[in-house]
């Protein structure tokens, strides 16, 4: 028998947990999972319509979107251009969703049943009372709306969080018993850049990050409504650009599992070049309301931010992948033959 040196030792055994394999289908839940499958579609296309018929159309006699961005336009409102593109793949790939959901594949995924749940429909319904309260200028009304919005778009991020951990902590137990071989452990964590992950986690990250940038638009927007002081729009202004910039370098950085997140800082990084794109050439509304001081303290504060996110973010992501190409090369000698049986261990 080798020995196995002091400064060797095996990787711990978990709690012994349900078996999942290739052969076998994702966990199955009571039945209210078919109920919040139906509620899914049906507020998906609450929402689609709301936000089309009644924020492009112009439709239940509220204004379309694009007049309302002109009349109360601020300092951190995005270029029209920039809102014309992020919606369209934000419903493009919630549409994907909220089809895909239907299927058993995905029906009982832990990340649809447990990480998303009912939150996807309650976003919906905020998505589509925010629209129409935005369409018949009722603003103030609507950034409360925007901002629960954003709360349910971002527990569903934190639910997934929960059960990527969860659930990978599931497959390790798995892999360490030798209950399962590592080759044959389900993944139900959507790692990128599978199937899986653009279908359930790559829509609500997008969606989370636009709407995180909304948020204080629309706050603003109320303030110019009701005619209060600039000042209180340029302090919204100045303090939610490096807050939201704070939070995607916090996401970009940590080391959890699940984490780091590209999509919700690149759609952070997204709003922040319209509005960088739209203060190169401000409105009249922008010039008669603001000094040039402060239109360029927000120009080169929004570039700024979208700059260094993408920067991160594509620095981020080669360091990472040169880390597991790394990792994977001298994990081939991090084994153990003991009575013709190899082992992996953990160097102390």
């Amino acid at each position: 028998m080798a020995d196995v040196s002091s400064a060797e030792v095996k990787e711990p055994i978990a709690p012994k947990v349900q078996i999942a394999s290739k052969d076998s289908p994702a966990p199955k839940v009571n039945d209210g999972a078919n109920l919040n499958s139906v509620l899914n579609l049906v507020g998906f296309f609450l929402s689609l319509l709301a936000s089309y018929l009644g924020g492009i159309a112009g439709w239940f006699g509220g204004k379309p979107n694009s007049e309302l961005n002109s009349i109360y336009k601020t300092l951190i409102t995005p270029s029209d251009a920039y809102y014309k593109y992020i919606w369209a793949l934000i419903f493009l790939s919630e549409g994907f969703f909220a089809v895909a959901q239907l299927m058993p594949v995905y029906r009982h995924h832990p990340l649809v049943q447990r990480g998303i749940g009912s939150f996807f429909f309650l976003a919906c319904l905020a998505q589509t009372v925010w629209q129409i309260l935005v369409g018949y200028e009722l603003m103030l009304a609507a950034s409360f709306v925007v901002f629960s919005l954003f709360l349910a778009l971002s527990t569903i991020l934190m639910r997934q969080c929960t059960v990527i951990n969860d659930e990978d902590h599931k497959r390790i137990a798995l892999i360490n018993e030798g209950e399962v071989a590592e080759n044959e452990a389900i993944d139900f964590t959507a790692r990128p850049p599978t199937l899986a992950y653009f279908l359930l986690r790559f829509p609500f990250a997008l969606h989370a990050g636009w709407v995180t940038t909304c948020t204080p638009v629309v706050i603003a927007m109320a303030m110019v409504q009701l005619g209060l002081d600039k000042e209180y729009e340029v302090w919204v202004s100045c303090i939610s650009i490096p807050l939201i910039f704070g939070c995607c370098l916090g996401l970009l950085l940590r080391e959890e599992k699940g984490v780091p997140s590209y999509v919700f800082p690149g759609a952070c990084a997204y709003a922040f070049a319209g509005i960088c794109w739209e203060l190169y050439a401000p409105s009249n509304l922008i010039l008669g309301r603001h000094d040039e001081a402060t239109i360029t303290l927000m120009k080169n504060l929004s570039g700024f931010c979208a700059a260094c996110i993408l920067i991160v973010i594509v620095s981020r992501c080669v360091a990472l992948f040169l880390r597991d190409q790394c990792i994977k090369l001298t994990k081939k000698d991090e084994t153990e033959e003991i009575d013709g049986v190899e082992y992996a261990y953990a160097k102390a």
